[in-house]
């Protein structure tokens, strides 16, 4: 049975708790404290002109992502409707996705793309953007949210085999993309992809802090930043 069929036979929650969904039903690798489990974040828009990647799903996306897509194969969606939706719904969700939205416009994203707001990226008929995570399925330390440091995924051999493995074979998809990396970590791992040659001819926006309310030097960040930013942005050819 497949990691589909077997989300398909979970019964449809308001909530589920960590022992609904961290089982080993859905493991799918682990290692000293780390664990791996699978959660429904397969969908790939490869019509996208901007890629967003942040370091791994944590509890809440995952949690979100089971309950679409329960919902919508219980709605007789098919599987690829039904990962589509997933990422339209759980994709940097909450007040993450709000200060995300008003970076991206005040750096002028949206009028480079022709959009009043990059609201309008998280539609779910809108076909410019991809979201995704560094380490594409959510990754856990001892059984809380992995942060994306302690142990660094650029040190450490087990979670550096995850990104060859799933987030360049992602990344090949993309020619010529103005790709976003949320927070430090993953500009670092996004920049170690960069000089072994396995990052196509994308471009990257460098310096753009994480969106997480919890970042407290995000607007610092931003600020520091803000003006190589929109010269990327400026020079980027859609």
């Amino acid at each position: 049975m497949n990691y589909f069929e077997k989300i398909k036979n979970e019964p449809l929650k308001d909530k589920y708790l960590k022992v609904d969904l961290l089982k080993e039903d859905y493991l799918m690798d682990k290692e000293k404290g780390l664990e791996i489990y699978y959660a429904p974040f397969d969908y790939i828009n490869k019509s996208a002109s901007v890629v967003i990647v942040g370091i791994t799903p944590g509890w809440s996306q995952m949690e979100k992502s089971f309950k679409t897509f329960i919902s919508e194969v219980n709605n007789s969606s098919t599987y690829s409707i039904a990962l589509r939706k997933v990422k339209t719904e759980s994709s940097f969700a909450g007040s993450m996705r709000t200060n995300l939205i008003k970076m991206l416009d005040e750096l002028g994203l949206n009028s480079k793309l022709n959009l009043l707001s990059c609201e309008e990226l998280f539609n779910t008929d809108n076909e410019l953007l991809h979201s995704t995570s560094a380490l594409k399925y959510p990754v856990f330390k001892n059984g809380k949210n992995y942060t994306g440091s302690s142990p660094s995924p650029i040190e450490n051999e087990f979670l550096w085999g995850q990104i060859e493995k799933n987030l360049v074979d992602e990344l090949s998809y993309f020619e010529d993309k103005l790709i976003i990396p949320l927070g430090k970590n993953v500009n670092n791992i996004l920049t170690k992809l960069e000089s072994v040659n396995k990052l196509n001819s994308n471009c990257v926006l460098r310096g753009f802090p994480h969106p997480s309310g919890a970042n407290g030097h995000r607007a610092k960040q931003f600020e520091t930043n803000k003006v190589s930013m929109i010269n990327k942005i400026n020079t980027w050819k859609v």
